[in-house]
């Protein structure tokens, strides 16, 4: 399975060999609850996994997207299902992200996490999953192109949909692996004040009047 790993996703990798046979395991376990149960997503409650198998979800994760099947981290639900909401209307995956830096007065943010997919990345290598660092993570590099951030609220009855573009990639010792520096369209201060979690979900292009579209049929 290690070397299926590194031959379908060309890995190419110089990393901790053993720390990535502990994710590929996990990944494989992944994979085999997906299939059991028909699972079409899945949220993990990733940090309690760190004492029990001393490895982190998140390569798994991002492979899971990959494949089509809706994957989130930290247990999130609401986060899950709007995704998977996201993956119905556009067809792709996205990428889970957490709002690091908001600069209101210039439109800016800087958002971060470790499950980028892979399909998503000009770029990458596998680093460590940053708050607990052990595990595989993944450190993508983005295309700077307009995106769309999209969230539901936990009671699925409102959501925030905004478009905005990907200025830089960044590389910095205190954030999550994947980070990048975006500039936002609407409504910056939403995420400083009633946000519909920490969590939202970035997707290349502008997805905007397709998602408020099929929101306002459901």
């Amino acid at each position: 399975q290690l070397y299926n790993i590194e031959q379908n996703y060309n890995i190419s990798y110089d990393f901790d060999k053993e720390s990535l046979i502990k994710s590929t395991k996990l990944n494989n376990v992944l994979d085999k609850i997906v299939d059991k149960y028909s699972l079409n997503g899945l949220t993990i409650r990733c940090f309690s996994l760190l004492d029990q198998i001393n490895t982190t979800a998140c390569l798994g994760l991002a492979l899971l997207n990959d494949k089509g099947i809706t994957s989130t981290c930290e247990g999130d639900i609401p986060t899950m299902i709007t995704m998977h909401v996201l993956n119905k209307v556009i067809g792709c995956p996205g990428f889970q992200a957490n709002p690091s830096r908001i600069d209101v007065s210039n439109k800016k943010m800087v958002l971060a996490h470790c499950t980028l997919p892979l399909s998503m990345t000009k770029s990458y290598k596998l680093d460590t999953h940053f708050e607990s660092g052990i595990g595989v993570a993944v450190k993508g590099e983005m295309k700077e192109e307009v995106i769309t951030i999209f969230k539901l609220s936990k009671d699925l009855k409102n959501y925030f949909v905004t478009t905005g573009k990907i200025i830089r990639n960044l590389n910095e010792s205190n954030l999550c692996r994947t980070q990048i520096e975006i500039s936002v369209d609407d409504n910056i201060e939403y995420f400083l004040k009633r946000p519909y979690g920490n969590h939202h979900v970035i997707v290349y292009g502008d997805h905007k009047d397709e998602i408020i579209n099929y929101m306002s049929r459901i």
